[in-house]
């Protein structure tokens, strides 16, 4: 599906939940160099996982009469609302900062364009890959609540918080504007050269790796995607019985 997808132009998303029950530090750090070697995912974004209000998972919890975060501002995907069995609250916060990390590194960010200079072309992904590798490294900020300038009011601030004085909240804030683009425009930079790389590469001899191989059948049985963990491999045996069970009532019907 998403090879069919790229080789008809299409930028990849996919979105990555960090904090499932059976998570840790190390199974997710695995999680993602699985996806960056067998997966050819263009842009890969991360969210804590939440029990946002109004949802089952809230519902569970206030039943259980578990600690969730009192502040409702914080339910945003990107703070530690509840608590997690294998997880400090410390520890599931740095997994989501290392998340972006250990995905967008040069290296891969290089082997994304590579792939994508092998099929599509890289002149659409290459500005959606600069904004998502950057915005969380420059802003602290999941790539869809950062932006190019950020609006803010020396007047706007929460009841707890004193308001600043002028004499430090310009000053900072005009210092702010200018390191942050300055970041992005060495990130710009990295990234377009990046891209005249792949681009120049691909001329020369054809990129390809396991993520953009044609598919196989074997997959399921060769690709740690399918095999790495016991959960895996449950989920490749769910689907087989299902498609099983789905192709004998077809059957049945047809006959």
């Amino acid at each position: 599906m998403l090879l069919a997808w790229k080789n008809a132009g299409i930028v990849t998303y996919a979105g990555y939940i960090l904090g499932f029950p059976g998570d840790t530090p190390q199974s997710i750090a695995e999680d993602i160099q699985i996806i960056k070697r067998e997966l050819p995912v263009d842009i890969l974004e991360f969210f804590i996982l939440t029990p946002l209000p109004g949802s089952e998972d809230h519902k569970v919890l206030w039943q259980r009469g578990a600690w969730m975060d009192p502040d409702l501002n914080k339910y945003d995907l990107e703070h530690v609302t509840a608590h997690h069995p294998k997880m400090t609250k410390g520890e599931w916060e740095g997994v989501y900062r290392a998340a972006w990390a250990a995905y967008y590194t040069p290296a891969h960010k290089l082997t994304i364009l590579r792939r994508a200079a092998a099929g599509m072309g890289v002149s659409r992904l290459m500005p959606v890959l600069f904004f998502f590798a950057t915005a969380y490294p420059v802003e602290k900020l999941h790539p869809l609540q950062a932006g190019a300038f950020r609006l803010k009011y020396r007047r706007d601030r929460r009841p707890s918080l004193p308001i600043e004085p002028i004499w430090s909240f310009y000053p900072k804030l005009g210092w702010e504007v200018i390191t942050k683009h300055v970041r992005f425009g060495i990130a710009f930079a990295q990234i377009y050269l990046m891209m005249k790389q792949a681009k120049r590469e691909q001329r020369l001899r054809p990129y390809m790796d396991l993520a953009i191989t044609p598919v196989e059948d074997d997959e399921t049985e060769t690709l740690e995607l399918f095999t790495h963990n016991e959960g895996a491999r449950n989920e490749v045996a769910h689907t087989r019985r299902i498609a099983a069970l789905t192709h004998g009532v077809r059957a049945e019907a047809s006959a």
